[in-house]
């Protein structure tokens, strides 16, 4: 039974995994068909090709090998002289196709987090756990006490409670939570370095959720979650520079262990039984990788968009082949990073196996 159970995890990571990037090429097909840039292949899955479905105005639908994701290939992607190509296209019409897919996938986050909320609306924090010999163990904190603002700010998710902690390492707060009916406020000093597993103040918080709230609050709550990670994603890179990060722990994931990740939260969910749980993860990662694809890195969609803002600027296009050269060599030095960190998802995972 184990076994199986083990088995659907891995199957349901997989098929998230594979919707993320369907959603995201989708997004790309929609804007060519809306901006009447040609299309030649839509394939479900990676290549190689295993036989060709069918083909509608010109465009290949395929099914490939390699049985997750999919993939566009715009006729005349990096050929400015292919007639009703995309690389030849005005240059608002490739910044739609690029954003096209980082459309899409914001769009999937709302979606998610908007039936997430629906279904469980987060109406606090609670303390889960303490680890012993902690701050929090040391500040008289207890499983059960209940969170409701952190030096005055008012919060009801988890990560309001983690932003601000990481935000303020060797910094005292004040708690102010309620037990048993009882409001009091408690100061702890999150540590800055602290064993792998126990955080910096060494509790185990958890979301308080109620169903009784219509889709009008949980989209509402959605755009909140997705702006408070929007403000996580700006501030990153001062937390790191202030070392607020464990590089040991908090350290980039690639698709092994993305998938990694969500094999153990497909396989909480199904042994809680709580699967909305997986609903908020499909929208933290669409977030994720909508954001990630808008980093000014040749070979994404961010890094193509820059050179569209050079030609701008300069008032001609990049040299095609110099653009190809640029996105080449940048996407050997992609390839080479995520070899190496699928190298560290393998054999020093974030998440214990």
């Amino acid at each position: 039974m184990q076994l199986f159970g083990n088995i659907l995890d891995w199957v349901i990571a997989l098929f998230i995994f594979g919707f993320l990037l369907f959603v995201h090429e989708l997004g790309h097909f929609l804007v060519c068909r809306l901006t009447r840039v040609k299309v030649d292949e839509f394939g479900f899955g990676f290549p190689p090709r295993l036989v060709k479905l069918f083909t509608w105005q010109g465009t290949e639908f395929t099914l490939n090998a390699i049985p997750f994701g999919a993939f566009v290939r715009p006729t005349g992607e990096d050929d400015p002289t292919v007639p009703g190509g995309l690389a030849g296209a005005r240059k608002r019409v490739r910044t739609a196709v690029l954003l096209g897919g980082v459309f899409m996938n914001a769009l999937a986050a709302v979606l998610a987090y908007t039936i997430t909320f629906k279904i469980a609306f987060p109406e606090g924090v609670a303390i889960q756990a303490i680890s012993p010999d902690t701050p929090a163990a040391q500040a008289g904190l207890e499983s059960g006490d209940r969170i409701f603002s952190v030096d005055s700010t008012p919060v009801s998710h988890t990560y309001e409670v983690i932003n601000y902690v990481f935000a303020h390492l060797g910094e005292q707060i004040a708690l102010h939570i309620s037990r048993a009916g009882t409001d009091m406020t408690i100061l702890v000093t999150p540590r800055k370095e602290y064993p792998q597993g126990q955080g910096p103040s060494g509790m185990v918080i958890t979301d308080l959720y109620s169903n009784q709230h219509g889709w009008g609050e949980a989209f509402g709550e959605g755009l909140h979650t997705i702006g408070a990670q929007l403000n996580l994603f700006l501030q990153l890179p001062g937390m790191i520079l202030r070392g607020s990060f464990n590089a040991s722990t908090d350290r980039p994931v690639g698709p092994v262990g993305i998938l990694d990740v969500t094999e153990q939260i497909v396989g909480a969910a199904r042994e809680s039984n709580r699967w909305v749980i997986i609903l908020n993860w499909v929208g933290m990662i669409n977030l994720a990788l909508a954001l990630g694809n808008l980093l000014p890195i040749p070979g994404l969609d961010g890094g193509r968009m820059v050179f569209i803002l050079l030609e701008a600027i300069r008032g001609k296009r990049v040299n095609p082949e110099r653009e190809r050269m640029v996105t080449g060599a940048a996407l050997l030095v992609l390839l080479a990073l995520m070899v190496f960190i699928t190298y560290l998802d393998i054999f020093y995972p974030v998440l214990p196996r």
